[in-house]
């Protein structure tokens, strides 16, 4: 019995690991494998994840889709989050870890991968999934490192056998502007200095694969050979905006890191370059004073009463 209370106890932690943090009404979230979950008005909006396929795109759960990932240390605090763990599966074996900064105007995320036997993979990739619920119909717009801005149309109905979005498909992309309710979105950006002129774009309509999403696609690598030791590593900046000046801001900090990129400097100078942006120490006195959202004393709550439920219906069953 105390293993199976030990693993509802681990349960009712990952539950309470919900939201952290809020930006005028955005709210953030991470998963316990660091997938980045984006509410608005109840509704979650956007899903930042990272994937990836196998020789022949073979999709296995246990590599293919992050949150399916195990997960060996989750922690976080006012102005950090981190992650860390292996996946593993017939064509792959791979230690992540995960950081994120929680700035006060914007977070990014730090993804590095580290090849722990030799892999195969036919992509890797990150996505921006949007629910096409919500999203039919509705533009965003495709940032390219070159600094042109396409606007790309989510179609209502899905083609089938076409999975690309028409216009959505450009070899130099960098970031997008992700549109919600009024005056209110994201601004979003993958970057990183083996990229330098940005990545492999494009919008997927997953109703190809009986999906319910969109995916707003960045390529890291297709046909990648990857020897035990190999490091990757990637950053993924995400700004929440309430008004024009806050979504210029977001495009003047993505301008300003691409530029930094094509110019030879590290990822390294471009993470402290949007670290510095954010306000990390304004940030935490902010959440210190304001207390733990809401949100998190209920999902603790539920937690702590679902253990007790089962921990007592274990107990009399075995005093039975």
């Amino acid at each position: 019995m105390l293993p199976r209370l030990l693993t509802l106890l681990a349960l009712a932690a990952l539950l309470a690991f919900a939201q952290v943090v809020e930006y005028d009404g955005i709210e953030v979230f991470f998963s316990a494998k660091g997938v980045v979950n984006v509410r608005h008005e109840g509704f979650t909006k956007t899903t930042g994840i990272f994937k990836t396929w196998g020789p022949n795109w073979q999709w296995i759960g246990a590599c293919s889709w992050q949150d399916d990932w195990v997960s060996l240390k989750a922690s976080m605090g006012d102005i950090e989050a981190s992650f860390e763990g292996v996946f593993q599966c017939g064509f792959a074996k791979v230690l992540w870890k995960e950081r994120s900064w929680l700035g006060l105007d914007s977070f990014l995320v730090e993804l590095n991968l580290t090849a722990d036997g030799d892999s195969t993979f036919a992509g890797l990739a990150w996505d921006f999934d949007l629910p096409i619920s919500l999203f039919a119909g509705k533009r965003v717009t495709l940032l390219l490192s070159n600094g042109t801005e396409v606007s790309v149309k989510l179609r209502e109905e899905h083609i089938p056998g076409t999975w690309v979005i028409d216009g959505s498909a450009y070899p130099n992309g960098v970031g997008w502007v992700i549109p919600y309710d009024g005056d209110k979105g994201l601004v979003v950006a993958v970057l990183g200095d083996t990229w330098p002129n940005g990545m492999s774009v494009h919008a997927e309509d997953n109703r190809q694969w009986g999906g319910n999403t969109y995916s707003l696609r960045s390529w890291l690598f297709f046909n990648l050979q990857m020897p035990k030791g190999v490091i990757i590593r990637l950053l993924v900046y995400v700004k929440p905006y309430s008004s024009q000046d806050e979504l210029e801001l977001g495009l003047s900090r993505i301008r300003e890191a691409v530029r930094m990129l094509q110019e030879g400097e590290s990822s390294d100078a471009v993470k402290s370059f949007l670290i510095s942006a954010m306000n990390l120490e304004e940030a935490a006195a902010a959440r210190k004073a304001r207390g733990p959202p809401l949100m998190i004393i209920a999902y603790a709550v539920i937690a702590v009463i679902a253990v007790a439920v089962v921990a007592f219906a274990l107990l009399k069953r075995r005093r039975a």
